[in-house]
């Protein structure tokens, strides 16, 4: 019997997923983008989550097969560990403040006897936040396989970020931020997310007198390709940024590499010579992801081998 399991990439706007075989690998056609509603009651959020992962389950064309878990990477602040959301203040997911997603998940999910009758006995649902999936993606099967010591930065909405040795994720050590998170690290005049952010490269675009129709970090890149000298140079400076916010982790954590995700990443050739110009360390090998969600998606298999694993 083959056995498969569904991750799920969460973001305020979109829901990105994929089935993922036995060994990791995600099944041909089964990528599929879902709108969020994150701004649905309780309810409603949960009865979404569940349309979602019966959508997907019913995508899978054999015959013979079970269900060994469903992972998720999801934004925070969350309790991992425990399946619990403490979003709260940010216009998304409101609504499941302080709720226990897993335990409610995996009740709905009884009740379905379609989608029951195909999990396997060790059927979990894990989560855990983009950057660490992310890394753990990365470490199987992208660009971090070769190095011993990575550290991860997700760039999107605000700033993931992860530190890796020896393929195992580190939380809790003298010479990283607490939980590996330099998100909220003091930076400039305030936090790293202020200005390793969508809205830190806007900032940046506006103060140079440079406003998008859209307000989207796609169309100053456009710009920026179109030789339009203010939004290259805010590119430039927004990598002058990443590096300055990562010298710090750099020369405590003293990493073999720097692993950079995120939609950002498709426009490195503007931010790079910026990010090489600042860094303290010349030495540390600098990678951009090629895909991030699909690394994501494969670090979400990995966290539930190891969960079932742990629990053998």
């Amino acid at each position: 019997m083959n056995k498969y399991s569904i991750a799920f990439d969460v973001g305020g706007l979109f829901i990105k997923s994929a089935v993922l075989n036995d060994d990791g690998e995600i099944v041909p056609n089964s990528y599929a983008i879902f709108p969020s509603k994150s701004k649905e009651t309780k309810e409603g959020i949960i009865e979404h989550l569940v349309f979602i992962i019966k959508q997907q389950t019913n995508g899978i064309l054999d015959k013979d097969f079970e269900i060994t878990g469903v992972g998720y990477a999801f934004p925070g602040p969350f309790d991992y560990e425990s399946g619990i959301s403490y979003i709260k203040g940010i216009d998304k997911f409101e609504e499941i403040y302080e709720v226990n997603l897993r335990d409610l998940l995996i009740n709905r999910l009884k009740q379905e006897s379609s989608f029951h009758s195909k999990t396997s006995n060790e059927f979990q649902i894990v989560f855990d936040n983009d950057a660490s999936l992310f890394a753990l993606g990365e470490h199987v099967s992208g660009k971090a396989g070769g190095y011993n010591k990575s550290i991860f930065l997700t760039i999107g909405t605000g700033a993931g970020s992860a530190f890796m040795e020896n393929g195992k994720l580190v939380k809790d050590r003298q010479d990283i931020p607490e939980n590996g998170w330099i998100y909220n690290q003091p930076f400039k005049q305030s936090i790293v997310d202020d200005y390793i952010s969508k809205r830190g490269i806007l900032k940046l675009a506006n103060e140079l007198g440079l406003s998008t129709s859209d307000n989207e970090v796609e169309t100053l890149a456009a710009m920026g390709k179109n030789e339009d000298q203010r939004a290259q140079m805010a590119f430039r400076m927004f990598g002058e940024y990443i590096g300055k916010a990562l010298n710090p982790y750099i020369k405590s954590f003293k990493p073999d590499a720097i692993i950079l995700g995120g939609q950002i990443t498709k426009s490195k050739d503007l931010f790079m010579n910026g990010v090489y110009e600042t860094l303290e360390n010349k030495t540390v090998n600098i990678e951009c992801s090629e895909e991030t969600s699909l690394s994501t998606f494969k670090g979400v298999a990995n966290l539930l081998k190891q969960s079932i694993r742990r629990k053998e």
